[in-house]
């Protein structure tokens, strides 16, 4: 029973910062309809900057993974104004443009940094008694507060926000936001840059965890594609209860029958789920 507490616990923890970054993707997915295939890539260059920020330039941590993340923020509107912005009103081009730009920061990545992995410092140590039931180490469980508090924050933001209330009557109805005054381009820009550095704040909480390579992007973009369409496609909320259950999916199902299909479950999870609700989880049917 300890060590299936102990498994469910790693799988809530992996699953809230799955929803992380998947948050991101259904952000822009909902607001532009551009499928953006370098999604993992700007969480790996959160991880790359968050570790240059610490080790070579000597930040307190902390400060490293807030700098990371602001970073990629600014990749995220430059890429949208440069690359993304021609392609509106064509998806298969966005859709092309995104994976090139997956495949040239992965070569980046691998010609800058090499192909070693590498890792910011630990912001905490040690490991904590759970419950008197077994020991969990502190940098994942700041890891879960931290992603939960982002997670709270983009919801308190979209909810209660101006900004929140433009996406929302962007993503129903762009045509009518337009007429009432709404600079669509404008919500893409920030809606972008905002999808971006949710992959950035997942990227800077897992990289003191996991280090990041160069190619690890591309099981970041897979696992937050089945995230969104498992919730349900435009489903905040969705994301959320996805992340979740795929985390503690995959974890329960590597520790009980193998490591090494760890993937595998999240498809198999995938399909059990559309098969029951084509729409997804949490998604609407289209009439």
């Amino acid at each position: 029973m300890t060590d299936f507490l102990l498994y469910l616990t790693n799988g809530l923890v992996m699953g809230i910062i799955y929803a992380l970054f998947a948050l991101g993707v259904a952000l822009i997915v909902g607001i532009m309809n551009v499928v953006n295939f370098a999604h993992g890539e700007l969480y790996v260059l959160a991880g790359y900057f968050s570790a240059l920020f610490a080790s070579a330039l000597g930040m307190h941590p902390a400060l490293a993974m807030i700098m990371a993340t602001l970073c990629v923020f600014v990749v995220g509107l430059i890429v949208e104004r440069t690359l993304i912005r021609p392609t509106y009103g064509n998806e298969m081009y966005s859709l092309i443009v995104t994976f090139i730009l997956s495949i040239v920061l992965q070569n980046g990545y691998l010609l800058i940094f090499g192909p070693y992995p590498r890792k910011p410092p630990n912001l905490v140590t040690g490991a904590t008694n759970v419950f008197s039931l077994f020991m969990y180490g502190n940098q994942r469980l700041l890891g879960f507060a931290l992603a939960l508090v982002m997670i709270v924050c983009f919801f308190a933001l979209i909810r209660y926000t101006w900004f929140g209330r433009v996406v929302r009557s962007v993503s129903i109805d762009r045509d009518m936001a337009s007429l009432m005054g709404v600079n669509p381009q404008r919500v893409n820009l920030l809606a972008f840059g905002l999808g971006c550095a949710l992959a950035g704040a997942a990227g800077v909480i897992l990289t003191p965890i996991f280090p990041v390579t160069p190619t690890i992007g591309v099981g970041v973009s897979l696992t937050a594609f089945v995230v969104v369409v498992l919730g349900g496609m435009g489903s905040f909320a969705g994301c959320v209860v996805g992340g979740i259950l795929l985390g503690v999916m995959e974890n329960l199902g590597a520790a009980y029958i193998s490591s090494a299909y760890k993937q595998l479950f999240g498809f198999i999870i995938l399909i059990s789920a559309l098969f029951l609700r084509p729409a997804g989880l949490f998604g609407r049917k289209r009439a």
